[in-house]
């Protein structure tokens, strides 16, 4: 049997990174087409990018501040929903969605606590 040197990257962390990779992709386009504030849509990609980057290589920081920012975002939701949009709702149900496979599946809990000496 061939062993593995690296750990293997669990299902919801992936996903989860994947949520954050979309959700940038989309200002990204959004800033060519009409930005006035370019300089600020930029700083918001990169840090999705960055915390995107993160979660892959299993970094707490990236997992405390993806879900303090998530959280963010879905109480901002819920507060303005009255005059929300679907773009408005698609925001809150994909930050509640990276809420929730960050914290939930023991996977991704260990992901985030297991150091790669330990394996």
């Amino acid at each position: 049997m061939i062993e593995q040197s690296q750990r293997r990257v669990p299902v919801p962390v992936v996903v989860a990174s994947v949520i954050l990779l979309v959700a940038a992709a989309l200002p990204a386009s959004m800033m060519l087409t009409s930005g006035p504030s370019m300089a600020t849509g930029l700083i918001g990609v990169l840090l999705l990018l960055a915390l995107a980057y993160g979660l892959w290589r299993g970094s707490g920081r990236a997992r405390f501040w993806t879900t303090v920012f998530s959280t963010a975002s879905v109480g901002y939701g819920v507060i303005a929903i009255t005059r929300a949009d679907a773009s408005g709702l698609l925001q809150v149900v994909g930050a509640s969605v990276v809420v929730g496979l960050l914290l939930v599946p023991a996977s991704s809990r260990r992901w985030f606590h297991a150091s790669p000496a330990e394996e």
